[in-house]
């Protein structure tokens, strides 16, 4: 399957985002196990909007490959 560039762009800033959430969360849990309630907090809110980026992500790469017929995630919903 042929990827372009942009496509490959795309998919990177999915990669990322990623590895930031599983970063972000695991941050979280150590601060869960270690009772640091004020810290936890703070990361629950950042999670909360990585989420919405990762999405945002997702959704851009799908539409992409979907428009341009490229990428592996073209028959994606």
């Amino acid at each position: 399957m042929q990827k372009c560039p942009e496509y490959m762009r795309l998919e990177r800033a999915v990669r990322e985002v990623l590895l930031s959430l599983a970063n972000l969360a695991t941050m979280q849990a150590e601060m869960f196990h270690s009772g640091n309630d004020a810290e936890f907090v703070r990361l629950d809110k950042q999670l909360e909007l990585l989420v919405g980026e990762k999405e945002r992500a997702i959704g851009a790469l799908r539409q992409h490959a979907k428009d341009h017929q490229c990428g592996p995630m073209r028959t994606a919903a």
